[in-house]
């Protein structure tokens, strides 16, 4: 894939479209779609990243791509911030180069053959974290989860229907 350039969310849901994904239930789900599309790896992995500070990083190495996502984010949030670092990776967006990145994020197994490319920001100044947070936003309407049941203790169908 080449570096996209989305201005909106009109053009990043066409971005969406123009993937053709499956049905997915979670980001994980999706970042296994997507390694597929582009015939390499991504791996999610928690971290205790600081705070105050990153709630999501993309490392870049030569044989995979990770996500790195705070620890103590939690369900939608959590979501969010690997569709967000996601987003990140699919347009290709620039980052800072470190040959040893074990300082910045401890306990990530070191790549072979050294350095990688780290996605470290914190604010949402900039045109490329606008970018992130709407294709993050546009993936996030894609999420579907049929499976789990309805949060209501009642049965909404037969309410309505009188019964």
């Amino acid at each position: 894939m080449t570096a996209i350039r989305l201005r909106n969310i009109h053009s990043c849901r066409k971005f969406v479209r123009s993937l053709r994904l499956d049905p997915y239930a979670t980001a994980y789900e999706l970042c296994d779609q997507i390694s597929s599309l582009r015939d390499r790896p991504i791996r999610v992995v928690e971290s205790r990243l600081p705070i105050p500070g990153p709630m999501g990083v993309w490392v870049c190495r030569d044989h995979d791509d990770v996500v790195v996502v705070q620890e103590l984010a939690t369900g939608a949030h959590r979501d969010h911030i690997v569709l967000h670092e996601l987003a990140h990776i699919l347009c290709e967006h620039e980052g800072e180069t470190f040959t040893e990145y074990e300082p910045v994020l401890p306990g990530l197994d070191r790549a072979p053959g050294g350095g990688a490319v780290l996605r470290l920001r914190s604010a949402y100044d900039s045109q490329a974290e606008r970018e992130a947070e709407l294709l993050a936003a546009a993936f996030a309407e894609q999420l579907t989860d049929d499976r789990a049941e309805p949060d209501v203790a009642w049965d909404v169908h037969r309410y309505f229907a009188g019964d």
